[in-house]
């Protein structure tokens, strides 16, 4: 029985897991191609994880490979597809999954020395002084600030902290960050003191109503919607206070189209007074 997972058997159960998830077949040769590793030894891991959670996959005959049982729960990473597209695309036999395209953000990439001390601080809860510019402040000047959280908005990259100089809470861009950062001591402020980081929100959202009935029922597949008992859709999304304009611009409901075919989905009436005071 194994006792102790090292990174990787932990990589490789992740990898099986996401192929059962996806693709609903698991044999040895997805383990052998993206490791480049021996039939054998694919089997191994598969029998390995088997071990671990026996009720999670059976061996199906007819499609010769292993698929997900009704108690399979996944238990070594995130399962969302883009994670899945991403790992399918790292292996060493990457062309056995050459299929797939994913467009990066168009933006200039982090310089890793502009971040490094950042991410020292996250990782020790420390305050630092940085040099930083913004659009409201084009000049660097210095910031001492106290980072809790990085944030992907879809498009870059930000670091939740506490900013001394505006004694608040602040979103900082990554890109914008300059030269090396002194360490100011331990953070006296963490996400635990950020309020709109612990808020909790809900955003609904439905079709345009300008939107003609079979037209509303696609944009509703699109986004995920259920239809409610007035035949109307609707989806609700949990998001924290502090990411609520990134959520907005991305469903791009933060601006107001005169045409319903490129506006598509709108904010539901019923929460906007909850959101009203998270809004510019």
């Amino acid at each position: 029985m194994i006792t102790h997972l090292n990174y990787d058997f932990v990589k490789r159960f992740h990898f099986i897991e996401l192929i059962v998830f996806w693709e609903n077949r698991l044999t040895t040769k997805h383990i052998q191609q993206h490791f480049n590793i021996s039939r054998s030894s694919a089997s191994k891991h598969i029998q390995d994880y088997l071990k671990l959670y026996p009720d999670f996959l059976v061996y199906n005959n007819s499609k010769k490979g292993y698929q997900a049982t009704k108690h399979f729960i996944p238990k070594y990473g995130a399962q969302d597809l883009g994670t899945y597209l991403h790992i399918t695309q790292q292996g060493i036999q990457s062309e056995y999954y050459n299929h797939f395209t994913a467009m990066q953000s168009p933006l200039v990439p982090v310089n890793p020395k502009r971040v490094s001390g950042i991410l020292h601080a996250l990782k020790h809860k420390q305050r630092i002084d940085v040099g930083y510019a913004s659009v409201s402040s084009p000049e660097f000047e210095s910031r001492i600030i106290s980072p809790h959280n990085l944030v992907f908005d879809g498009t870059r990259w930000h670091v939740r902290a506490y900013c001394e100089k505006n004694r608040d809470f602040r979103d900082f861009v990554l890109t914008r960050f300059n030269g090396e950062c002194e360490i100011e001591g331990p953070a006296e402020y963490d996400q635990q003191h950020d309020t709109l980081w612990q808020t909790q929100l809900t955003v609904g959202i439905e079709p345009d109503p300008r939107l003609t009935a079979n037209r509303a029922r696609i944009i509703a597949l699109d986004h995920q919607m259920n239809q409610q008992s007035n035949g109307n859709y609707k989806r609700n999304i949990k998001v924290r206070a502090a990411l609520l304009l990134y959520l907005l611009k991305q469903l791009r409901v933060d601006s107001y189209q005169a045409n319903p075919e490129a506006q598509q989905i709108i904010l539901s009436p019923d929460c906007l007074s909850g959101l009203q005071p998270y809004m510019p």
